[in-house]
């Protein structure tokens, strides 16, 4: 009995060790990180963000300090006293162009400085937001009625990609914009398209929808742009 007793207060003794060196020392500062995905409704966030988000975090001469991969950030991270840079991302950095079969994907990213004072705590809320856009496509009532087939064509910077209604195409900021032209073949077999038409006026976090209408303008392919926030309700309609 006297052993058993032994090796229960051994345990706990050994638990309470461990607790202890977990926990921050003295000097130490806490950061406490609060990630926001910026352009995505609540409802539609099924799960943490940090699911989602890898982070990094550099000392002040730039060298990488902390890493963690998405689905692994703590809510709180000890650091020493100092100034460190906290860069949150999604890890498709470099791949979401190639992404969906070449239609790309959400990209997001953000950095901040943070000083970390000694023996503190230090809450952060981080707002991530989508570093790239994308562009979709609606077309008018009874579409499949009057015509068989179709094809809707993007182009920006040096990709094209193909698309049909209810999917959409991410697309670089930088490059400057996107191009559209839209093809199709009524039910008695005639095709009808129009040339390229080119649209500037991107911003990043943002969803294009081109939607056509049947009055068509001759300047504008019959085309209103709607631009609405990534994955939310529109924002604003803008008649070409």
């Amino acid at each position: 009995m006297k052993r058993l007793i032994y090796i229960l207060l051994c345990i706990v003794f050994f638990s309470a060790c461990q607790q202890e060196e977990l926990a921050p020392q003295k000097g130490e500062s806490v950061l406490e990180l609060d990630l926001q995905l910026v352009g995505r409704p609540a409802m539609q966030v099924t799960r943490a963000v940090d699911q989602d988000l890898a982070v990094d975090i550099f000392d002040a001469d730039g060298s990488l300090y902390r890493h963690y991969n998405a689905g692994a950030v703590p809510k709180k991270i000890v650091l020493e006293p100092g100034t460190f840079k906290v860069v949150a991302y999604t890890e498709n950095q470099e791949t979401w162009p190639s992404a969906n079969n070449g239609k790309g994907e959400a990209c997001y990213y953000a950095e901040t400085s943070v000083l970390m004072e000694f023996d503190k705590t230090v809450y952060l809320t981080l707002n991530v937001p989508m570093s790239n856009y994308a562009v979709g496509l609606q077309l008018p009532d009874l579409w499949d009625v009057l015509f068989r087939s179709y094809t809707f064509r993007l182009k920006s910077g040096g990709r094209t990609v193909v698309i049909s209604e209810g999917e959409r195409a991410y697309f670089n900021l930088a490059d400057g914009g996107f191009s559209y032209a839209l093809s199709a073949t009524n039910t008695d077999g005639r095709t009808s398209s129009h040339s390229a038409i080119s649209y500037t006026e991107v911003a990043a976090g943002k969803l294009y929808t081109l939607c056509y209408h049947y009055d068509s303008d001759a300047n504008s392919g019959g085309v209103d742009i709607v631009i609405t926030d990534d994955m939310t309700t529109d924002d604003n309609q803008i008649n070409l």
